[in-house]
C-alpha cells in the first residue's frame, strides 16, 4: 500500500502541470478561503439593508473597473514574458514599464470615473437621494484599489510566469485578515464605510508582500518606468482587445445589480450573497489550474512553436476538468441548502432571505460547467494572443446577458438573473470549443 502511494506521487511529481496545480489549488484555497469569509462576517455583522446594497453596488463598480484591466495584466503579461526570457530580454525594465503606464492611465481613468458616475446613478438605478450619497462616498473610498488590484495583478501574473505560484496564491490571505480586522474594529464607528476601507487597506498590505518577494527571490530588478518601446506598445495593443472584451464580461455583474436594485429592497444584498457563494467552487476548481496551465502552456509554445500540440492539451485538460466541474456542482447543489445556512444563518441576516439565496446559487451552480470548460479554452487562445477575438465574445456575452436578464426576471425575480448567467455563459463556452477546433491550431 505504502509502495502504491509512494510510486502516484512519484508520478505526480513527475508531470510538472499536475503537480503544480494540485500545489497551487492547496495555497489558493488557503489564500483565497480566507478571503471568502469576508462577505459572511459582512452578513452577520450588517445584515441585508439599505446601506448593504449601497455598499455591494458601489464595491461592484469598483471591481467593474479593476477587472477592465486586473485579470488581463496577470494572464496577457505571461506569454510576453516568457517571450522576453527566450530572447534573454531584462523582464524588470518591461514590467516597471507596465506599472508605470498602467498607473498614470487608472489615475487619469479613476479620476474622470468619479467626475461623471454621480448623475449617471441617479438615472439608472432607482437608488433614492441618500442612498446615492451613500453610494457615491463609498466609491470614493474604494477608489484606490482600481490602481492597486492591477498592480498586484501585474506582480502576480510575473510571479506566475517564472513558475514561483505560491506567493500570488497566498497572498490574497493577508489581503483578507487586515480587512475582517479593521471592520471588525471600525464597524461600530464607521458603519458599512468600514468595510471599503478595510478592503483598501488589504490591498496595500497585499502589494507590499508581492513586492517584497520579487526582490528577496531577487528574480529582476523592479521599478516605476515611464517610457514608451516597441515591445511594450506591442503589450497594450494586445491587451487592449482583451481589456475592451472585460468591459463587457466586468459590465454583467454591474447590469445585474442595476437590474437587481429594480426588485426591490435587498435584492442587490441577495444576487450578492450567492454570487459569493458560487465563487467558491470556481476559486477551488481554477484559481490553481489557470495561471499553471498558461504558465507551462506558454513555455512550450514560445520554445517550440508547436500550435497542434498547444490544441491537444486543451483538449485533454478540458475533458478532466468537465468530469470534475459535473461532481462538484452535482454536490453542491445537493447540499445547497445546508451550505446557506452555514453561510448566512446567524446574526443580522433576515431568515425570509435565505430560501431565495438558496436557489439563487442553484441557478449559478448550473453554469458552474461551462465557466470552468470555457476558461480553459480561453487560456489557450491567451497563449496565442487571440485576444481579438474573445473581445467579440465578451461583447456577445454581455448582449445575450442583458437580454436574457430582461426576459427570465419577469418570471422568476432575482433567480433569473442568476440563470440568465448559467445560460450566457454556455452559449459563450460552446462557440469557445467550437471555434478553437475548427481553427486548427
Amino acid at each position: 500500500m505504502i509502495i502504491s502511494i509512494r510510486k502516484f506521487l512519484t508520478w505526480i511529481r513527475s508531470r510538472a502541470l499536475v503537480w503544480d496545480t494540485i500545489t497551487t489549488t492547496c495555497w489558493s484555497t488557503v489564500g483565497k478561503g480566507v478571503g471568502f469569509l469576508v462577505p459572511f462576517f459582512i452578513a452577520a455583522w450588517f445584515g441585508v439593508t439599505a446601506e448593504t446594497d449601497a455598499f455591494f453596488f458601489a464595491y461592484g463598480l469598483i471591481l467593474f473597473f479593476s477587472m477592465i484591466f486586473a485579470p488581463v495584466v496577470e494572464s496577457v503579461i505571461v506569454p510576453y514574458i516568457a517571450q522576453a526570457r527566450s530572447k534573454n530580454e531584462d523582464v524588470g525594465k518591461f514590467v516597471g514599464r507596465i506599472l508605470g503606464a498602467s498607473g498614470i492611465g487608472l489615475l487619469i481613468l479613476t479620476g474622470i470615473v468619479l467626475l461623471v458616475i454621480r448623475p449617471v446613478l441617479f438615472v439608472i438605478t432607482r437608488f433614492n437621494s441618500q442612498e446615492l450619497d451613500l453610494v457615491y462616498w463609498i466609491l470614493i473610498e474604494t477608489a484606490p484599489l482600481i490602481i492597486l488590484l492591477v498592480w498586484t495583478s501585474i506582480l502576480a501574473g510575473t510571479l506566475n510566469a517564472y513558475k514561483n505560484f505560491v506567493f500570488p496564491a497566498i497572498t490574497p490571505m493577508f489581503r483578507a485578515v487586515f480587512n475582517i480586522g479593521f471592520i471588525f474594529i471600525f464597524k461600530d464607528a464607521l458603519g458599512v464605510h468600514a468595510i471599503a476601507l478595510g478592503y483598501v487597506v488589504g490591498e496595500i498590505i497585499r502589494l507590499a508582500v508581492l513586492v517584497g518577494v520579487i526582490k528577496r527571490l531577487k528574480l529582476f530588478k523592479l521599478g516605476l518606468s515611464f517610457s514608451l518601446n516597441p515591445n511594450l506598445k506591442e503589450f497594450l495593443k494586445t491587451a487592449s482587445y482583451q481589456a475592451i472584451g472585460m468591459v463587457a464580461v466586468g459590465l454583467n455583474p454591474i447590469i445585474d445589480k442595476i437590474m437587481a436594485s429594480w426588485l426591490g429592497s435587498g435584492s442587490v444584498s441577495v444576487l450578492y450573497y450567492a454570487d459569493r457563494l458560487f465563487m467558491i467552487p470556481i476559486t477551488f476548481l481554477c484559481v490553481g489550474l489557470f495561471p499553471v496551465a498558461l504558465s507551462h502552456w506558454s513555455q512550450n509554445y514560445y520554445q517550440n512553436k508547436e500550435e497542434l500540440l498547444l490544441l491537444r492539451k486543451a483538449n485533454k485538460v478540458a475533458k478532466v476538468v468537465f468530469l470534475i466541474s459535473v461532481i462538484v456542482a452535482m454536490i453542491l447543489a445537493f447540499f445547497s441548502r445546508t451550505l446557506v445556512y452555514l453561510a448566512f444563518g446567524r446574526g443580522e441576516f433576515g431568515l425570509k432571505y435565505l430560501h431565495i439565496v438558496q436557489w439563487t446559487f442553484i441557478c449559478y451552480l448550473l453554469g458552474l460547467i461551462p465557466y470552468v470548460v470555457g476558461s480553459m479554452f480561453t487560456r489557450a487562445h491567451l497563449v496565442l494572443k487571440n485576444t481579438r477575438f474573445l473581445m467579440k465574445l465578451a461583447i456577445l456575452n454581455c448582449f445575450l446577458n442583458v437580454v436574457l436578464n430582461y426576459i427570465l426576471m419577469q418570471f422568476i425575480g432575482v433567480l433569473g438573473i442568476a440563470l440568465s448567467t448559467s445560460i450566457t455563459l454556455s452559449i459563450i463556452t460552446f462557440f469557445l470549443v467550437v471555434s478553437f477546433k475548427k481553427a486548427k491550431i
